[in-house]
């Protein structure tokens, strides 16, 4: 794997969840809910920091739902790690914090990509969130 291909790859991890960010935490245009979407594969689920499986669908329409409903919501990302390159699949892991009216809440987050060869970039397969204390 070439040094770029890490670094792209936590741009991309920081780009969706400031999209995230965005589409909680204020009155955004739901364009972004629909670049979010774009970067999903169809068969994309994820294991939610309170241990509930949620398909992609799932996902999407609990977010339409939360649009601008954490105001001021700014979402970190640290620790940023690539822990499996072989082929076109990605293994990523980092630390998430959630800042919203002086509180935070960290996670960490391990996520599979896989590398397109068309825009957007990676495709995101599946992602694991598990509370980080």
């Amino acid at each position: 794997m070439k040094n770029t291909d890490a670094s792209d790859l936590e741009a991309e991890v920081v780009s969706v969840n400031q999209l995230l960010a965005t589409w909680f935490g204020t009155d955004a245009d739901p364009g972004i809910l629909d670049r979010v979407a774009a970067t999903q594969a169809e068969t994309f689920s994820m294991l939610s920091i309170d241990g509930v499986r949620v398909s992609r669908s799932e996902l999407l329409a609990e977010l339409r739902r939360k649009g601008n409903s954490q105001p001021g919501l700014e979402i970190e990302i640290s620790d940023f790690e690539v822990l499996l390159a072989e082929g076109d699949i990605r293994v990523i892991r980092c630390l998430e914090r959630h800042l919203l009216n002086g509180k935070r809440s960290d996670r960490w987050t391990t996520a599979v990509l896989t590398v397109q060869p068309t825009t957007p970039r990676f495709r995101w397969q599946v992602l694991h969130e598990s509370a980080a204390g």
